[in-house]
């Protein structure tokens, strides 16, 4: 692994800190396994650079306000994950894990979420995902938020 240095001041002390060289990822679905269209079995970071970690996301608006529907809620939400994203400096493409969350799993159609994560991701960047039937979110009256990870150089 190739390593470039950066400095850190602590304190008065300089300290040397690895950076690593670019960063290759790597998404699919084994043979053997579901060979999902939304998301990938495995994603593998290589020579990983930085590590970006989105707070949970919803669908939210800047003055705390948000929509009824599940869908226009996870049509915000992915919104809000393109927004912060960019923030950060990363793209799409450089997600490689996504968690989500929906609240009433067992009694509520989640098509709606399932199409935008479908939606979102270009073909060969879907990352690895996994979704988790909750009974309640941080604001009563969401029902879903998504958890995202990407790297990036």
């Amino acid at each position: 692994m190739a390593y470039n240095s950066r400095t850190l001041p602590l304190a008065g002390l300089v300290f040397a800190l690895p950076v690593a060289a670019a960063s290759e990822i790597e998404r699919f679905n084994p043979q053997g396994l579901s060979q999902p269209d939304g998301y990938s079995q495995v994603v593998i970071a290589k020579n990983p650079g930085r590590f970006i970690y989105l707070g949970g996301k919803a669908g939210i608006y800047p003055d705390d306000s948000y929509p009824e529907s599940l869908a226009e809620q996870s049509r915000l939400t992915w919104a809000n994950i393109d927004r912060a994203l960019k923030a950060a400096g990363a793209t799409r493409e450089d997600v490689v894990e996504i968690q989500i969350y929906i609240v009433n799993l067992e009694n509520i159609d989640p098509t709606p979420v399932y199409e935008d994560v479908r939606n979102f991701f270009p073909k060969g960047h879907k990352p690895a995902s996994m979704v988790i039937g909750v009974s309640a979110l941080a604001y009563p009256g969401l029902l879903v938020e998504i958890n995202v990870r990407a790297v990036t150089d």
